[in-house]
């Protein structure tokens, strides 16, 4: 059985707010939830926890459908800022 994963309530906004953007972001580009799972390789399933936000999802996962949506650059130009300023 696997472990529930535990997070605070601003995490789980976080993922929430990061899943609608996922599916606004598939949407705005004429993508259709088949396609996106194709392009990602996985199923529709996971990509609807995707934009559901759960965080039962694999980083990977989110990951990958930030990068078939053309926006996994600035993700990480994000992290890089982040870790100039530590």
């Amino acid at each position: 059985m696997k472990k529930q994963i535990q997070l605070s309530a601003a995490a789980e906004g976080a993922l929430r707010k990061l899943g609608k953007g996922i599916k606004t972001a598939r949407i705005k580009k004429g993508i259709t939830a088949t396609s996106m799972a194709e392009l990602m390789d996985t199923t529709r399933v996971t990509l609807g926890s995707i934009e559901d936000g759960l965080p039962s999802v694999s980083m990977g996962h989110y990951i990958k459908a930030l990068s078939v949506l053309g926006l996994d650059l600035r993700l990480t130009g994000l992290l890089l800022d982040e870790a100039q300023k530590a």
